[in-house]
């Protein structure tokens, strides 16, 4: 069986797993099984997250908060999601295309995003500040048990990565990624012009234009917004027709 994932945590996006999922169901052509893991189930698809590392959790000191999305990869934490395949979306993305191709794809290991729309020079100068990673978790595709040694890495070392790493992308980037031969040993990279960026482009350095639909291609994330409009995605909803 397939199943699609989100994590949704507080209520900031509230509403935002329900648009998600009557998207899949127009998006994609096979059967699959829809969960939100949250922190307040409230939905027959809804899953409780666990609170695992909550005592590694000090708000004035480290950044827990970021990677709640990780207890995913332990599949044994969430017995009632059944199968092998897993994909994953964020929940500020907009779907433009039928998205079968994420369940068409070679796993011989998982597959991340790459942030086509960065120049590396500059990614590369800014690696030890612990900024501008090429890695976004936005989606993520693997198969069971494919991600649990990132699990067990962070679960083992969680007081120091909550410390270290600021954010999930920051924390791939660093541990997970060479960003001198620009790839990596975990995983597989979505090709150019399957994933863009609604705040920074598409593909540096010819294709960089900001705020435009690109609707041959496959998802636009709205991450990493500097935007102060946090509601922007709820407009583009309405132009995606």
């Amino acid at each position: 069986m397939k199943n699609v994932l989100c994590v949704k945590w507080g209520d900031k996006y509230d509403g935002y797993e329900e648009k998600l999922k009557q998207e899949l169901e127009l998006r994609l052509s096979c059967d699959f099984n829809f969960y939100c893991l949250t922190d307040k189930p409230e939905k027959d698809y809804h899953i409780k997250l666990p609170t695992l590392w909550d005592k590694h959790y000090i708000p004035e000191k480290n950044h827990f908060w970021a990677y709640r999305k990780f207890y995913m990869f332990n599949e044994k934490l969430f017995p009632r999601i059944l199968g092998q395949e897993f994909l994953f979306f964020d929940l500020d993305v907009v779907f433009h295309r039928t998205l079968d191709y994420f369940f068409q794809l070679e796993m011989d290991k998982p597959w991340i995003v790459r942030g086509w729309w960065n120049d590396i020079d500059v990614c590369r100068k800014n690696y030890n500040k612990g900024v501008s990673p090429l890695i976004n978790s936005s989606v993520i595709r693997w198969n069971r048990g494919q991600l649990l040694d990132v699990y067990n890495q962070v679960n083992d070392n969680a007081e120091y990565v909550f410390f270290t790493y600021k954010t999930i992308d920051n924390y791939l980037n660093r541990v997970w990624y060479n960003i001198k031969k620009d790839e990596s040993k975990k995983f597989n990279l979505f090709e150019k012009r399957k994933i863009y960026s609604w705040y920074k482009g598409n593909v540096f350095p010819m294709d960089m234009q900001k705020n435009m639909l690109r609707k041959d291609h496959l998802v636009c994330l709205f991450n990493n917004s500097s935007d102060k409009d946090d509601r922007a995605i709820e407009k583009v909803w309405k132009q995606n027709v």
